[in-house]
Formats: C-alpha cells, sequence, structure tokens
C-alpha cells in the first residue's frame, strides 16, 4: 500500500519504444501491492546526460539500463558490484546514501533461462556481438565450461572481448566447419529488433543443423528473421523473453534490499 512517498523506477535506453520492462513492471508491482512506485521509460541518446536526467527526476531510486549504455554507464556510478566489474557491463541500478550503484542481472537471467534447453553437445559457442549483453553472455558461459567465440562486423577483440580473454573472429571468417563445431550460437546484437523485423546479422544460417541450439536475446518480435531461418534448418530456438523476465525479478530484488 501507498505510504505517501512517491518513488520511481525506470529502464534507460536508446531507442527504448520497444522495451517491454514497462509491462512487466506493472505486473510485478500490481501484484505486490506497490502504488507507491510507478515504473516509466527514459529515452536517453547520449549517456554524457546521465546526471540532467537524474537532477530531473528526484524520486528516481532505480533503473534498469539496455542498449546501448551498459557498459558506457559504469564511469558514471560511484560504486559497481563485484560481478558487473568481473562482466564490465551493467544493467540495473539502484540509489543507496553513497550514490548509484550498479549490478548485472542479465548474468542471472541469461544463465537460468538457458540452461534448461543445454546438452552435452554445446561445449563450444559462437557469441554473435561484442557489446554489454555479449560480455554477460560470456561470463556464464565461462562459469558453465563452455568454450566461446566472440564474432563480429570487424573481428575486433578490442571491444567487450578482450578483457575476457576471448578470441574474436568477423562474420567473413565464419565457415562452415566453424558453424559446425560450435552447437551453441547466441546473438547479443540489437539487429532484427522490432520495427526492423527483416534485418539479420550476416551469419551463414545455411550450415545450422538439428544438433545447434540457438539463442537471440531479442524478444521483440518473439521469433527473428535469424530465429525462424534457425527453425527452418531444424534447430531449436530460444528467444530473449525468459532472460528478460528473470534478470527484472532480480533486478526487483535488488530493488526491494535497498528499501524501495
Amino acid at each position: 500500500m501507498s505510504d505517501g512517498t512517491s518513488k520511481l523506477l525506470g529502464v534507460l535506453g536508446h531507442p527504448i519504444g520497444h522495451s517491454q520492462s514497462p509491462g512487466l513492471f506493472k505486473r510485478i508491482l500490481a501484484a505486490e501491492g506497490r502504488d507507491d512506485v510507478t515504473y516509466r521509460t527514459f529515452d536517453l541518446p547520449d549517456i554524457e546526460d546521465f546526471q540532467t536526467l537524474l537532477q530531473q527526476h528526484p524520486h528516481l531510486v532505480g533503473l534498469n539500463v539496455t542498449v546501448p549504455h551498459k557498459q558506457a554507464i559504469l564511469s558514471k556510478l560511484g560504486c559497481v558490484s563485484e560481478e558487473a566489474q568481473t562482466v564490465g557491463a551493467v544493467n540495473t541500478l539502484v540509489k543507496t546514501p553513497h550514490g548509484w550503484e550498479g549490478h548485472n542481472t542479465d548474468v542471472w537471467g541469461f544463465q537460468r533461462s538457458i540452461q534448461p534447453f543445454l546438452a552435452n553437445r554445446h561445449e563450444r559457442a559462437l557469441v554473435l556481438g561484442t557489446g554489454g549483453s555479449a560480455a554477460a553472455v560470456h561470463h556464464v558461459l565461462d562459469r558453465l565450461g563452455i568454450d566461446a567465440i566472440s564474432v563480429s562486423r570487424n573481428g575486433d577483440s578490442t571491444r567487450g572481448t578482450r578483457a575476457l580473454g576471448k578470441a574474436s573472429i568477423g562474420y567473413h571468417e565464419v565457415s562452415e566447419w566453424v558453424v559446425r563445431h560450435h552447437l551453441l550460437v547466441v546473438h547479443c546484437t540489437p539487429v532484427g529488433m522490432h520495427p526492423q523485423d527483416q534485418d539479420m546479422v550476416p551469419f551463414p544460417t545455411s550450415w545450422l543443423t538439428p544438433e545447434h541450439l540457438v539463442v537471440d536475446l531479442i524478444y521483440t518480435p518473439a521469433e527473428t528473421r535469424l530465429l525462424r531461418e534457425a527453425r527452418g534448418r531444424g534447430a531449436a530456438i530460444l528467444n530473449g523473453a525468459d532472460m528478460l523476465r528473470l534478470q527484472a525479478e532480480k533486478a526487483w530484488e535488488i530493488w526491494k534490499t535497498s528499501g524501495v
């Protein structure tokens, strides 16, 4: 029940119109009877305007962070959890008496969403992308003992993967042999997200097999072009809806622990 104090939560990113977080947290807040808390989107093209946003919204007590700010936000925080520091990316912020603190609940969400679908054959993975979500995915795969290669347009390991000591190749280097010997593929970029539903990273889906598991962290649309083509090759597919829900539940747990 409301105690008369207005508290504000939200999700920060750019673009932000695709986010399902407001609807998700509306259900969470309603289920817990928290009519003293509201949740909204914040479209922030430039992370340098973060402090201005905080000044404009003094009742903000927690934020989710999405593309493209999961890594850039680190320099704006007074404290970062050990796991988020290791990953090199943050997706959950909480206001504390000592300033804003960063956490990574993508790790929690991704691990618990993918584990039921993993088999012994998924011992090697291709991670498509080098941003904050990819960093969390690499962290989880390391934890699960799965060897992973980062794949990007230029194969540059200086963005997101070098700190994790990961091999990195370009899409032009993804041969049939590479695809056949990496039976787990995880897509971590926004390419293919609504409204650009027909876009897809230049990954050769024709070499996928029924032995593959293809994961796309995008959840809008529910089936991206990448997942549709993978399904057409007989591969098992998984979108990012479960990861979204699980990371959100973990974020809410962090916020409640902090006094929200």
